[in-house]
């Protein structure tokens, strides 16, 4: 992890909402306007990872990352900005979303992905606790991508407690 990469990272997230805004506007391209626009935010988040040493290499641990900057600079809106980025990723492999609203969902990313870009250039706040759940998500975050790679566990959520209904 650089700040090179982080910087590849940043740039082409720029890239990427210049190109979703071509794709839908001049060719009428909806399937890869969503796909740019929806790559914008992951190379966004995965900027920020980047800089903070956090794997980033799959969707569930960039939605982490979005919970962790969304508790961290106190913006629950990034959620929603993952939910929509999610959503445009699954058009651009389904097609089922109207060109008017892959256009208010590409107004809605070009709008809001600014916050992720402002929070890479802030940097983490230092006198940021977080709390035990999200510190725990931190540390898996921080394990090398080898290892985590060997143990597929670590990426998975702690098994569920037994179910035992009481009897009736």
């Amino acid at each position: 992890m650089s700040l090179a990469n982080a910087n590849r990272h940043a740039d082409l997230s720029r890239r990427l909402m210049r190109q979703a805004g071509f794709e839908l506007r001049s060719l009428g391209d909806r399937v890869q306007a969503s796909d740019k626009a929806s790559g914008a935010v992951a190379q966004a988040v995965k900027a920020i990872a980047e800089d903070r040493n956090w794997r980033h290499s799959s969707h569930n641990l960039r939605r982490d990352i979005v919970g962790l900057l969304a508790a961290e600079y106190d913006q629950p809106e990034l959620r929603g900005l993952q939910a929509i980025a999610d959503q445009l990723h699954d058009n651009y492999y389904e097609d089922h979303l109207s060109e008017h609203l892959v256009a208010q969902l590409l107004e809605d990313v070009t709008r809001q992905i600014e916050s992720l870009w402002d929070i890479r250039e802030k940097g983490p706040i230092s006198d940021y606790l977080p709390s035990s759940d999200q510190q725990r998500i931190i540390n898996r975050l921080l394990i090398p991508e080898d290892i985590a790679r060997a143990d597929e566990s670590i990426d998975l959520p702690p098994p569920m407690p037994p179910f035992n209904p009481p009897e009736l």
